[in-house]
């Protein structure tokens, strides 16, 4: 179990984000709603500095074909 000091926070969500929790629950295999949200933090910071810092996020198709993944709000996207 994690030592670090935890922070309450309160949202409102939407029914939308209710879901998007719900399936970032599902695919990261995590318990709880905040633990979904936390991973969810965490991944978007990570490719967040990496697009800041010049790289370009990527993904291949199972054909091959490769798309850039545009992050809305990046200054670097636009």
């Amino acid at each position: 179990m994690s030592t670090a000091a935890l922070t309450k926070i309160s949202m409102n969500l939407t029914e939308r984000d209710i879901k998007n929790t719900e399936s970032v629950r599902n695919l990261f295999h995590v318990r709880t709603n905040a633990d979904a949200v936390s991973a969810a933090l965490g991944i978007t910071r990570s490719l967040g500095e990496m697009v800041k810092n010049g790289k370009e996020l990527l993904i291949r198709d199972k054909n091959g074909e490769i798309s850039k993944v545009l992050i809305p709000g990046l200054a670097d996207n636009e």
